[in-house]
């Protein structure tokens, strides 16, 4: 998914994995000469939304299920399907 940092909004990333060994960071994946590959909060990440055509913050996109997880919380992506997103994380 297409991701920035609320702080740098001009810095787009990529991302769709948590850091399992920490609670709700993401590993965000940059451009080299931005940093490269980093672990951040997931507080400080906003995603963009395709369906929605916005940038909401990645929390606030989970709790409205317009972001789910897959059933091991390990990865984050937009729904597929309509069941996915009523079930809150896909199979």
């Amino acid at each position: 998914m297409r991701c920035r940092l609320k702080s740098k909004p001009d810095v787009e990333g990529g991302s769709s994995r948590f850091n399992v060994h920490a609670l709700f960071e993401v590993i965000m994946y940059f451009d080299e000469d931005q940093g490269g590959c980093d672990s951040v909060p997931g507080s400080d990440v906003e995603v963009y939304v395709e369906k929605l055509a916005a940038w909401k913050p990645l929390g606030q996109a989970i709790r409205d299920r317009d972001v789910i997880t897959d059933n091991v919380n390990s990865e984050f992506a937009e729904p597929a399907t309509l069941a996915d997103r009523e079930r809150g994380y896909w199979l």
